[in-house]
């Protein structure tokens, strides 16, 4: 099968490694079909690299069976400028002067009907601390074993998005993709049919495909030709604009490996550490400020003189169909919500991994049903990644027009008012929440929902109290503390580890996913 890939960045490179992985003889699971893979990437995209992090899916990805086609974690770290990520630090968001943590690590207790771990640090201590990584996220930590210099996972990485794109495109053309620098400027669709069937390039080649996927970003250039659609989200979310900008480490400053997410009074800002920097950004509403003044708004919170990349404009909302006919949008040309939960790289893996899963034979029946089980998969995992973002919104900070518009004027989604309204009463549960490859489960949702007091120290003890699990949640904790004390001073600080990272020191290491 002949696969074009229009876009190279993240998600074409990306993309373009999952099919070679598909292709090598362990991993082709549908016979001795194999794909025959292009990728087309424009000259002229301008590079923000500002910054960006992931889930744990980019790490899983990293060191599974892609090291097949030669991923590896070690090389990802120095190849990419990356720094590992243990979850996020919310600043602000229920007020000046609070903070909560969101690690990316859940609860032990996460998957039953009753979250007792959660519940029972909710009342004696904070929420994070109910797990490893919460700690060592809270004091500085990594996840990497001092005597071993080894890394135990339950992380995910910091990075430039670029250079993840480079790394990946490394490793696909030194095997078998092909990659031309051009551009598309054509498309010829089958007039029965409506199957795109070749692409004119701005040099005036022509090239022919089976399939096709839109990695293109915004531009959307496959798709917006192809009749994808558009679902807004902008009544639910409310920024629309970001201000970039890059950041030196201050003189022996101590970096913690975390995504700071600093909310401000008319948005909020990210804070990520690469191995020289901090990629940062202001994400704002353009209904409550302009550029000039956000710029200024930021600099007067922060201290910094900053000179912004660029102002961007973003559309919140998702394509309504992602597959159309032979053409599929993955990454940015599918969909965007806002640099919140670093969802970004996670949703094109899963796109990724979804349509491997489906697309197996040249047959435009098979291209027909399989198109409308991943539609319906990816309305829905947009929609719920949507909610995510908006129950950030919802906590007490009421301190600007902006946040006051939030709480008193922004449509919110049927998920986020009924997690709000039980939230009163009890904590909701993993069981409340679809369980689907790649979801955002309740294992996400409950840093947020607990760090803004949502589900209260008040509720969380009546809840325990309400099963008599009150004094058995204070032996839970108890039992939490004497068993994670020990593992957190075996682990290296993050400074030692950035030390050895940017020396390149680390052993190699073969890690099970």
């Amino acid at each position: 099968m002949k696969i074009i890939i229009v876009g190279g960045g993240t998600a074409g490179w990306l993309t373009a490694a999952h099919f070679e992985l598909l292709n090598t003889s362990n991993f082709n699971s549908v016979g001795n079909l194999n794909f025959d893979v292009t990728v087309i990437e424009s000259p002229d995209i301008p590079i923000i690299g500002a910054g960006e992090g992931a889930t744990g899916i980019l790490f899983d990805a990293i060191n599974g069976p892609m090291q097949s086609i030669g991923t590896n974690h070690i090389d990802f770290l120095y190849e990419t400028q990356s720094t590992p990520k243990l979850g996020i630090r919310f600043k602000d968001w229920n007020g000046e002067g609070t903070e909560f943590l969101s690690p990316l690590q859940p609860s032990k207790t996460v998957t039953n009907n009753l979250d007792i771990d959660l519940l029972a640090h909710k009342v004696h201590s904070q929420p994070h601390n109910c797990n490893l990584v919460g700690r060592l996220l809270e004091q500085g930590l990594s996840t990497y074993l001092k005597e071993q210099k080894q890394t135990i996972g339950l992380s995910s990485y910091h990075f430039d998005a670029h250079k993840v794109g480079e790394y990946f495109k490394n490793i696909c053309v030194k095997r078998n993709t092909k990659y031309l620098q051009n551009e598309v400027v054509e498309l010829n669709k089958n007039s029965e049919t409506g199957f795109l069937e070749s692409v004119i390039l701005k040099d005036g080649t022509k090239l022919e495909a089976d399939f096709w996927i839109d990695c293109s970003g915004f531009s959307k250039v496959l798709t917006n030709q192809m009749g994808g659609g558009w679902h807004s989200y902008s009544e639910y979310l409310p920024v629309n604009s970001a201000l970039p900008y890059l950041h030196k480490f201050e003189e022996n400053e101590i970096i913690k490996f975390e995504t700071l997410a600093w909310a401000m009074p008319n948005g909020w800002q990210w804070q990520i550490p690469t191995q020289e920097r901090y990629g940062c950004g202001y994400v704002y509403s353009d209904m409550f400020t302009n550029a000039d003044k956000a710029l200024a708004e930021l600099e007067r919170t922060t201290g910094r003189s900053i000179d912004p990349i660029r102002n961007i404009k973003f559309d919140v909302g998702r394509l309504e169909n992602f597959w159309t006919k032979n053409v599929v949008a993955i990454g940015l040309s599918s969909g965007f919500l806002e640099p919140l939960q670093a969802t970004s790289i996670h949703t094109t893996i899963v796109q990724i991994q979804m349509l491997l899963n489906v697309l197996d034979v040249k047959s435009d029946m098979e291209y027909k049903y399989n198109s409308i089980f991943y539609n319906n998969y990816f309305r829905r995992f947009f929609d719920d990644n949507r909610d995510l973002m908006q129950i950030h919104y919802m906590g007490k900070r009421n301190d600007s027009d902006f946040w006051k518009f939030c709480h008193n004027e922004l449509k919110k989604t049927d998920k986020v008012e009924y997690v709000m309204n039980i939230s009163k009463h009890r904590s909701p549960s993993f069981l409340e929440f679809e369980q689907y490859h790649g979801a955002s489960s309740w294992a996400i949702w409950c840093w947020t929902v607990f760090g803004l007091d949502l589900v209260t120290k008040e509720t969380a003890y009546k809840q325990l109290k309400k099963y008599s699990l009150q004094y058995e949640a204070n032996r839970f904790f108890h039992d939490t503390n004497d068993l994670l004390i020990p593992q957190v001073s075996e682990m290296m600080s993050s400074m030692e580890l950035l030390t050895h990272i940017k020396n390149k020191t680390l052993p190699r290491q073969n890690i099970k996913i």
